[in-house]
């Protein structure tokens, strides 16, 4: 997998949604994603950026434009999620003290 952030103006660089989120995640564009969030942003995102054409098929696997994937993460509005990891909340500690037995 090409390694560095996309250059604008030359070549796009096609990859597989597997491809795409593991270099999301290395180029730092987002802090977590797997292939099936990628996919089921596709499906479901009204501003998802490519169409049915805009994809290559090669062996069976549907490649997209890298460079068009960064422009749609870094001016995507982000839709209401689960909130905060919960990790975070137990850093901060119990909201309450626990009985003591």
């Amino acid at each position: 997998m090409p390694k560095g952030k996309p250059q604008k103006g030359g070549p796009s660089t096609m990859l597989t949604f597997t491809q795409a989120a593991e270099r999301l995640v290395v180029d730092e564009v987002v802090r977590s994603m797997g292939p099936e969030g990628l996919r089921k942003l596709a499906r479901t995102d009204p501003e998802w950026p490519f169409a049915a054409e805009d994809y290559q098929q090669v062996a069976g696997a549907r490649l997209l434009p890298y460079e068009r994937l960064v422009e749609y993460f870094e001016t995507r509005s982000k839709r209401k999620g689960r909130g905060p990891s919960r990790a975070l909340r137990a850093e901060k500690g119990p909201a309450t003290e626990p009985p003591s037995a």
